[in-house]
């Protein structure tokens, strides 16, 4: 079985190297200038929540449904059900909370779980309007500056916040649209595309760990029969196909256009070592890499 993604996992990804003094706390207020970008988000379960007001035009994969936000929007996601977020055009990002839920139900009587917001029967992503951006944005102000003092009670004053929070999104209708141009098949196949287009460009530093099939279909927590099927059906190419392809591109661009040796370029892309990337190379260009 996929193993969820952990508090502390999602912190190590997403925060800045020298930021580690903050980590592996129950809550985690993060601002854009925090966040690390092109590292894939994953489409799968984690075990924290997290609270998000985005201003743009996204589409949210949200368990078996995606819904279309547009303008400013407030969305709330639990352990319970897999999502990921298409970004379509991004004018402005206030940032977003992750708490877990010990972190609730430690300070209030009624647990987290009993919220309507977190009921599956409504998917929690509200568009608002401009009098309820400003509500949100001054409660999202005084989450942030409570995170970053030094007052020993600011986790009661951020949980309040943060309560405060859902009980106002209980009050807002959810956004309804529905994205119709994808079917599940559709929604997996644009899934697996944005994280494959995630690893990349490369980082000579950065050792690639998605290369195969297998790779992608536990990430995407489908077996790797029935992405191979979806892709193949939509496509008309295997997962592995589309990966080769993909590498090879990734490959010529690389050795055209970087002083990188063959070796580098090898362990970058994921190879064990140079003699695999030649082999790879030749037989799907029919020429050596030099």
């Amino acid at each position: 079985m996929h193993k969820s993604e952990q508090l502390k996992d999602f912190e190590t990804l997403r925060l800045q190297p020298g930021s580690d003094s903050k980590q592996h706390k129950p809550f985690r207020f993060f601002n854009s200038a925090e966040c690390l970008s092109g590292n894939p988000i994953l489409y799968r379960r984690r075990d924290f929540f997290k609270v998000s007001l985005l201003k743009g035009e996204y589409i949210v994969h949200y368990g078996d449904e995606s819904i279309k936000a547009f303008g400013c929007s407030l969305s709330f996601f639990s352990p319970w059900v897999p999502y990921t977020i298409t970004q379509l055009k991004e004018e402005e990002n206030a940032g977003y909370m992750i708490f877990t839920e010990l972190y609730y139900n430690t300070y209030f009587n009624q647990t987290i779980r009993q919220s309507p917001l977190f009921d599956n029967e409504s998917k929690p992503i509200f568009l608002l309007d401009k009098n309820q951006v400003e509500e949100v944005k001054a409660i999202f102000s005084k989450i942030e500056r409570q995170e970053q003092s030094d007052y020993p009670f600011k986790d009661d004053l951020i949980r309040n916040h943060l309560n405060e929070l859902i009980h106002y999104a209980n009050t807002l209708h959810p956004a309804t649209e529905r994205h119709h141009a994808l079917s599940s098949k559709e929604r997996l196949h644009s899934i697996f595309h944005e994280l494959l287009n995630r690893q990349f460009p490369v980082d000579v530093s950065r050792h690639k760990h998605l290369r195969t099939a297998s790779d992608f279909a536990e990430n995407l927590n489908v077996h790797v029969n029935y992405l191979n099927r979806i892709l193949k059906e939509i496509t008309g190419k295997s997962t592995s196909e589309i990966l080769y392809e993909r590498l090879l591109r990734e490959s010529i661009i690389l050795l055209k256009h970087t002083n990188w040796s063959i070796s580098e370029i090898a362990y970058s892309l994921g190879f064990k070592d140079s003699s695999h990337f030649n082999h790879f190379f030749r037989r799907q260009a029919n020429v050596t890499p030099s």
